[in-house]
């Protein structure tokens, strides 16, 4: 069985989402974020961070069809890896994220609703007690399929 560590997130709709260890590389507290014109209605924001604009998504507001809030207290950065490039993304944090250890035996299967939204976002998911938590795959959540 293999054992890993996670950092567990909290987004503001409730929702608790996971990244690997070494995914997260930052966290910004009371961001300073400009608006993108045109963007879709979760992802209108970006921030300058280590002079490169990262696009900031509010996962919650897309899994519920809602618009993203307008001013996080606490932002992510997250790298993931394009085309052999670390790339970042950002996502708004209901609070500061805790590292968690997980083995497989807490693996199960992923959130039923919203419908069809896990699949498209999530690697796999784990339990943390009586919560679900899926493990999100940033170079999908972060493409341009999405946004």
């Amino acid at each position: 069985m293999a054992d890993a560590s996670a950092w567990l997130l909290l987004l503001s709709s409730g929702q608790h989402v996971a990244v690997g260890e070494r995914q997260m590389v930052h966290l910004v507290q009371s961001p300073k974020l400009f608006e993108v014109l045109d963007a879709p209605p979760y992802c209108r924001q970006v921030l300058l961070w280590q002079e490169e604009l990262v696009p900031l998504f509010d996962l919650a507001a897309w899994l519920h069809g809602k618009p993203a809030q307008s001013a996080p207290d606490t932002v992510g950065i997250f790298a993931y890896e394009t085309a052999n490039l670390i790339t970042y993304g950002a996502l708004p944090l209901a609070v500061v994220p805790a590292r968690r250890p997980v083995s497989d035996r807490q693996a199960c299967r992923l959130p039923d609703q919203p419908v069809g939204a896990w699949q498209r976002i999530a690697f796999s998911c784990f339990r943390d007690g009586e919560k679900k938590v899926p493990i999100l795959d940033l170079q999908r959540l972060f493409s341009d399929t999405l946004l």
